[in-house]
């Protein structure tokens, strides 16, 4: 239904837009003047056009100072989301030259070119007083040339902005399939070294049963051992290459699944399900292991002192956004770039290698989606997941 509407709308603007087209072609100007004449309608003819005029001026008017409102609102109701902050702001500034100079050339010059004689015999168009206008005239091609050049500019610095992200995506994918192969070549030797260290284990505790002090310690070691098995298969789950089960899902059900895995009681996750039903696809099971790897990571991080979590969705034009963001620590600014390299960890242990993160970057890129993470040391950190809507035909 809205797309229906969204369809009338940008009909009905095209429709006016070629109305204005025609009302100041000198072709179809001159075509009307001849039978307003003949009809011996000019007066009545002038006075309709300065009305369309007067119309269309405050139409365009409306237009470009609603087009600004619009973006400026965008801007600011969605600055954390950098991505469309970005977008948004290059798309402003890139408008404001040429809105400036279509007002200096289109201000004036119909009421200055488009002057009629009404008369069948001369040439309808009168030669403008140039000497009236030689600020105009000489002013111009200055500020025309200083648009261009703003415009380049803001392409250039946007052009900069979106490679430097896309390069980073593409030196995190091809970490992410690296420490893949790493991870499946050396997985079958450690799991070896590990097997042999449980089994001797094993031996010496049947060996040393009467003894309290050697069944402690070698049991350390082989739940170690356990506990590094189930890590090696997490990292081995994690980097391999996934398949996807692609279905339209409301977004709110995977946020439900990975809450449902959350138990702290030092940390509030705060959840309001919307009244509206945001539709994306995805597979269901894959983002929900994602969105729990991220809860888990801003767990980890509060838990010492406590803390909350708040979650909230939201569909940015065809984008359904999940933004998960706590009052932690924060991230330092120089490893914001490397959180989502494998076995980058601020917190190492054997029971966390660095993986949840590079795990949250393949999902949600398999699903031709962004992740986005904002954070200010001692106060938050925000990651934000842009997935694909369902379109409303």
């Amino acid at each position: 239904m809205i797309t229906i509407k969204r369809r009338y709308f940008y009909v009905l603007l095209g429709i006016l837009g070629i109305i204005q087209f025609l009302l100041y072609d000198p072709s179809i100007n001159l075509f009307l003047q001849d039978i307003a004449f003949e009809a011996n309608i000019s007066q009545q003819y002038e006075k309709y056009i300065r009305i369309s005029e007067l119309i269309f001026k405050g139409f365009n008017f409306t237009c470009i100072i609603t087009s600004f409102g619009l973006f400026i609102y965008y801007f600011i109701r969605y600055y954390s989301l950098k991505s469309i902050r970005d977008h948004t702001l290059y798309i402003l500034i890139s408008l404001i030259p040429i809105t400036f100079v279509h007002l200096f050339i289109f201000y004036w010059a119909p009421f200055v070119f488009v002057r009629t004689t009404f008369s069948k015999d001369f040439i309808n168009y009168i030669q403008p007083p140039i000497n009236l206008y030689t600020g105009e005239y000489r002013f111009f091609p200055i500020i025309a040339v200083l648009a261009i050049i703003t415009m380049l500019y803001n392409i250039y610095k946007y052009k900069t902005i979106t490679a430097r992200h896309s390069n980073l995506n593409i030196i995190t994918k091809k970490k992410i399939d690296t420490a893949s192969l790493g991870v499946r070549a050396f997985t079958h030797a450690i799991k070896n070294h590990l097997l042999a260290i449980r089994s001797e284990a094993e031996y010496l505790q049947e060996k040393f049963a009467s003894d309290e002090d050697a069944l402690y310690s070698l049991k350390l070691i082989t739940d170690s051992c356990e506990q590094s098995f189930q890590s090696i298969n997490e990292a081995n789950n994690k980097l391999k290459q996934i398949t996807l089960s692609i279905k339209s899902v409301p977004l709110y059900i995977p946020i439900e699944k990975a809450i449902e895995r959350i138990h702290s009681s030092r940390v509030n996750v705060y959840f309001e399900k919307p009244m509206d039903d945001i539709a994306v696809y995805i597979d269901e099971n894959h983002i929900a292991e994602a969105l729990y790897n991220i809860l888990k990571n801003s767990i980890e991080a509060l838990e010492p002192t406590g803390g909350s979590i708040w979650i909230k969705l939201h569909h940015i034009n065809r984008w359904g956004t999940v933004t998960i963001k706590d009052d932690g620590p924060g991230i330092h600014t120089e490893n914001l770039d490397e959180i989502f390299t494998p076995f980058f960890s601020t917190k190492p242990s054997i029971t966390n290698w660095g993986i949840g993160l590079s795990f949250c970057h393949k999902v949600v890129s398999a699903h031709r989606g962004k992740i986005e993470v904002t954070s200010e040391q001692g106060k938050f950190t925000q990651f934000t997941i842009l997935l694909p809507l369902v379109k409303n035909e």
